[in-house]
């Protein structure tokens, strides 16, 4: 199993730029932007979780953006995408530990 996730595309987007925000090459807006967009694209129910899991994330970039101190905003926007990257890796592997029971 490649990937478990009905909206693969928009999961490899997000952990994409996840990714390149964590070595610096986006910014945290450019995070924000896909997260959001992710938001509107996954409404599956079977991942509904993703969709909340998402909402809290740009919940927390946008209070970094707005409450951090400008100095720290880079590192804790990439503890965020940190966290991202290891709860879509975490929420991959706990959907193919249970597909392939049915």
């Amino acid at each position: 199993m490649t990937c478990g996730f009905i909206y693969r595309d928009m999961i490899e987007e997000i952990r994409a730029v996840c990714f390149q925000h964590v070595q610096g090459l986006v910014s945290a807006d450019d995070v924000q932007r896909v997260v959001q967009r992710g938001e509107l694209t996954i409404v599956a129910i079977e991942e509904k979780d993703i969709r909340n899991f998402l909402t809290n994330v740009e919940g927390l970039l946008e209070e970094i953006k707005f409450t951090v101190d400008d100095e720290l905003q880079l590192s804790e926007s990439q503890k965020v995408a940190q966290q991202v990257l290891l709860w879509l890796s975490e929420r991959e592997n706990k959907g193919s530990r249970y597909s392939s029971s049915d």
